[in-house]
């Protein structure tokens, strides 16, 4: 067998959040993928299975990268909490708006697939994930940066949502960045979660337009 061409893997990933995205995972197709690429439907099944491999490999994809992302991000950045909340939800909206069509179809048809393999795949590089945002709390916490009664799974999942909920309604070109709003109610969150014994409020900034 002729070896898989990587770079035309990583086209076929990239048409395919596309289609994904655009039309969900049941509405979605091989041939519609093989049409969005410019490739056979044969020259797709020498890469990929089935349209479920194509969207496992996708989904993952798209989490490892956010991950690694967040990552050097947190590796770039100080140790302070605060500082390290702000790195890890810039990193993850830079990279919602850098792939829309990649966070869109991994958010949106999780929740679809019929295949428990690769819900579970992804779920396990979803909670690494989001356990590292609890880390960052936990972090805070114990520092005294953040309030010792804050629930960090809640604490974690509202974060998360603020991110996760940008697709409903932010569109490029607006008022604001993705960062920028990220900014907005992340000021908000820090007010009411800060230990304000040992460190001040915040003044929600207003972005630079």
């Amino acid at each position: 067998m002729a070896a898989r061409d990587p770079d035309r893997r990583h086209k076929i990933i990239e048409a395919a959040r596309r289609i994904f995205a655009r039309h969900g995972y049941e509405g979605a197709s091989i041939s519609m993928i093989a049409a969005e690429t410019g490739l056979t439907k044969a020259a797709l099944y020498h890469h990929f299975t089935s349209k479920e491999a194509i969207y496992r490999a996708s989904s993952r994809t798209g989490m490892d990268e956010l991950l690694m992302e967040v990552g050097n991000a947190l590796d770039k950045t100080g140790p302070h909490p605060i500082d390290r909340l702000r790195a890890y939800m810039h990193a993850s909206a830079a990279r919602f708006e850098r792939n829309q069509d990649s966070w869109m179809s991994g958010s949106a048809i999780f929740w679809t697939t019929h295949s428990s393999e690769t819900r579970s795949e992804v779920l396990r590089v979803r909670d690494e994930y989001e356990g590292v945002l609890k880390d960052i709390i936990h972090e805070g916490m114990a520092s005294g940066v953040f309030r010792k009664d804050i629930d960090v799974d809640l604490s974690s999942k509202f974060l998360l949502s603020i991110v996760n909920q940008l697709p409903r309604w932010y569109r490029k070109g607006g008022k604001y960045s993705a960062v920028e709003i990220i900014d907005i109610y992340l000021d908000t969150y820090l007010n009411g979660v800060l230990d304000t014994a040992r460190t001040p409020c915040l003044t929600a900034r207003t972005p630079v337009p």
